[in-house]
């Protein structure tokens, strides 16, 4: 059995025009989010994973967490719930924008047949500020800009022609925007540069910050897609 874990809870909102019949969203670069203080005073794997499934596991075989910051991956492995002091010391080295990904092997009784089955649980999660940038007058004007200065411009295609691009860009300690770069192309680079264009000269964000009230940097993704979702 291999039970895995949805968070909805990120900054997401996806928007569509209905002339292009185009969606498009920003958010921040993670399906999942934690915040430092939370993984610093974690004891035992419910303390990160939300909604955790703790009594009907029997037996565990392996947990395993696994940090990455900056490209370099850590992992800790022990045999229980609760954290031990090597995962502990190794969710205290996690900074902002770091991925953590738990990894748990266990035993449960099957309730149908009443046998004991294995299964496999996978969590990933990434460090978040304390507070999180935000476009300053909120996400409706974030969008309503996108649309004026983009989404509105893009020539219109055939339906079956198929138009999916990503932008990727920070927000930094003064609300800025850096490093804009186009991740995922469409095969318009007109398109591409339009929508890359409109990210560099997006007006400042409320920049956000850690827990100590300090103004740090934060990654975003933006997203247009005619296939029905972003």
């Amino acid at each position: 059995m291999k039970y895995s874990i949805i968070s909805f809870a990120f900054f997401l909102s996806v928007f569509n025009s209905s002339a292009q019949n185009l969606n498009y969203a920003v958010h921040g670069t993670y399906a999942n989010a934690v915040k430092k203080e939370k993984i610093t005073d974690a004891k035992t794997m419910s303390d990160i994973i939300p909604y955790y499934p703790a009594s009907w596991i029997m037996k565990y075989n392996s947990a395993e967490i696994v940090v990455t910051t900056g490209g370099k991956t850590l992992k800790a492995e022990a045999k229980d719930y609760q954290l031990d002091s090597a995962q502990t010391n190794l969710l205290n080295t996690a900074t902002l924008g770091s991925d953590i990904s738990i990894n748990i092997d266990y035993e449960y009784k099957n309730a149908v047949t009443d046998n004991t089955e294995t299964g496999t649980m996978n969590y990933s999660t990434t460090v978040i500020p304390e507070i999180e940038a935000d476009y300053i007058g909120g996400h409706e004007a974030l969008m309503e800009y996108i649309k004026k200065n983009g989404i509105d411009k893009i020539p219109e295609k055939d339906p079956k022609h198929a138009i999916e691009a990503s932008i990727r860009f920070t927000v930094n300690e003064v609300g800025e925007i850096s490093n804009a770069k186009i991740s995922r192309a469409s095969d318009d680079p007109k398109t591409d540069n339009l929508l890359l264009d409109i990210i560099n000269k997006m007006p400042k964000w409320r920049p956000a910050e850690n827990s100590k009230g300090i103004r740090v940097k934060q990654e975003f993704v933006f997203n247009v897609s005619n296939r029905g979702g972003c």
